[in-house]
């Protein structure tokens, strides 16, 4: 497993990249979109996860990273396709992206099974996975009531992270679990992880980190 400094996180030849969200047509967005797009390999297309959103603003980012230069790209239905068609649809994608929106429970209940199996092994042949705003959250460890895939070890993800609200939220979970740490990312900004430990931090570059009482 990666490592820099406190973060841990899956392995695998691809890049993992945690955005704080924001709207996708501003300067800040846009280039951290640009530098994930940069990552992905020629002829590989771009598979939109849309379960935490709406279809209809998945459409109209699909379209932004279209004029950014993105290659194919299209929405993926994790919610009603069968695990056959997921695992098809995400393994060949060279950028999957995990739209942001509210319905981040549907999101997490929805991906186990073809879906993950899909991303997973994308991820591990060099795919970036682009998590977006709520949605970048899933790939810590620890959610409001429930677990996180854990592809970021021990991590508490908050998107929004200049959002006294957001702020609250993790203060709150840390207290839930000392033995955690957090990951504040601002809204415009995100944290890349990538093979052989590299790590980066693009757009705005607003990222922090928060130990727990007990995290060693």
């Amino acid at each position: 497993m990666p490592q820099a400094n406190v973060i841990h996180w899956r392995e695998g030849h691809g890049w993992l990249v945690l955005s704080g969200g924001g709207d996708f047509h501003s300067a800040d967005v846009g280039e951290i979109e640009a530098e994930a797009l940069a990552r992905v390999r020629s002829g590989d297309p771009v598979a939109y996860v849309w379960a935490a959103g709406d279809i209809e603003t998945a459409d109209s980012h699909l379209a932004a990273l279209d004029d950014l230069g993105a290659p194919t790209g299209y929405l993926v239905d994790i919610l009603t396709e069968d695990d056959d068609t997921l695992r098809e649809q995400l393994s060949v994608a060279g950028l999957i992206v995990l739209g942001d929106g509210p319905n981040v429970g549907t999101l997490r209940s929805a991906l186990p099974g073809g879906a993950l199996d899909g991303i997973t092994h994308a991820f591990e042949d060099g795919a970036v996975i682009l998590g977006v705003g709520q949605s970048a959250a899933i790939l810590g460890s620890i959610l409001t009531g429930q677990d996180g895939l854990g592809w970021v070890e021990d991590a508490i993800i908050v998107p929004s992270y200049e959002e006294n609200n957001q702020i609250e939220q993790l203060h709150d979970l840390l207290a839930k679990h000392p033995n955690a740490y957090g990951l504040g990312i601002a809204t415009g900004s995100a944290l890349a992880l990538g093979p052989d430990g590299k790590i980066e931090a693009w757009g705005k570059g607003q990222v922090t980190v928060t130990l727990g009482h007990n995290f060693t």
